[in-house]
C-alpha cells in the first residue's frame, strides 16, 4: 500500500463511491477525508490485535521500572510500563539465562512479572502503510469500508458485508503469513522414493 491516502479510496470504491486526491495530505481539508481519518485508527488497531502479526511484532527489554506509585503485588513484585505503540502483548521471554517464559499480568498501561528484567514481545501499532503486506493492507481497507459504511452511508447491511469480506481477508493473511513463516520441508530422496514426490 503506497499511502493511506491509497487505502481510503480503496475502501470508499468497495462502497461504490467518490474517491479522495491523492494530493491531498494530510487530508484535513477535505470532510471525507477527515473521516476517513477518524476511522483509520480504530480500525488499524482492531486488525493488527487479531493476530501476532510479523511485520509488526517488537521485543523490547524491560529493566526500568514504572516510575509513578503502583499498588503492591507479591506475586508480580516488578512493574514496567507498556510500551506506547503496544496494540496486542504476547508473551514475555526470559531474561539473563532464564528460558521459561515467565507469568505476567497487564494492569491498566502497566506490566507487572516476578522477575526484575525481562523481555516483552507484542504486536506494535505500524502505521507506515509502506510496511504492510499485501492482503493485510487487503483486510485493512475491508475494516475501513465496514465503519465508512455505518458512518458514512448508514447502510448496516453493507456494513455486514464489508466485514465479512474482513474476516475472510483477515483468514487470508494469517494463512499466507504462517505458510511464509514455516515453510515445509523438502522430502529426502529416500522418503520421497517411499512415498512419492513433493514437500511436506
Amino acid at each position: 500500500m503506497r499511502s493511506t491516502a491509497h487505502l481510503f479510496n480503496t475502501a470508499l470504491a468497495r462502497l461504490g463511491g467518490e474517491q479522495l486526491s491523492v494530493n491531498i495530505s494530510p487530508l484535513e481539508q477535505d470532510s471525507l477525508g477527515q473521516l476517513c481519518l477518524n476511522l483509520f485508527p480504530h480500525v488499524l488497531d482492531m486488525t493488527l490485535a487479531v493476530y501476532a502479526w510479523a511485520f509488526a511484532t517488537r521485543r523490547v527489554a524491560l529493566a526500568a521500572p514504572v516510575l509513578e506509585a503502583v499498588s503492591i503485588n507479591p506475586e508480580y513484585p516488578h512493574a514496567f510500563e507498556l510500551p506506547a505503540d503496544c496494540v496486542k502483548p504476547l508473551r514475555l521471554e526470559g531474561y539473563a539465562g532464564v528460558n521459561r517464559a515467565p507469568p505476567y499480568v497487564i494492569e491498566g498501561r502497566s506490566i507487572r512479572c516476578a522477575l526484575p528484567h525481562a523481555v516483552f514481545v507484542y504486536v506494535s501499532r505500524v502505521t507506515d502503510p509502506a510496511m504492510w503486506p499485501p492482503f493485510f493492507a487487503d483486510a485493512l481497507a475491508w475494516a475501513l469500508a465496514g465503519e465508512l459504511a455505518a458512518a458514512k452511508n448508514n447502510d448496516p447491511q453493507k456494513q455486514q458485508w464489508c466485514y465479512q469480506n474482513h474476516r475472510y481477508a483477515v483468514a487470508d493473511a494469517v494463512a499466507l503469513e504462517q505458510r511464509d513463516q514455516n515453510p515445509r520441508r523438502k522430502r529426502s530422496e529416500w522418503t520421497a522414493a517411499r512415498l512419492g514426490e513433493g514437500d511436506y
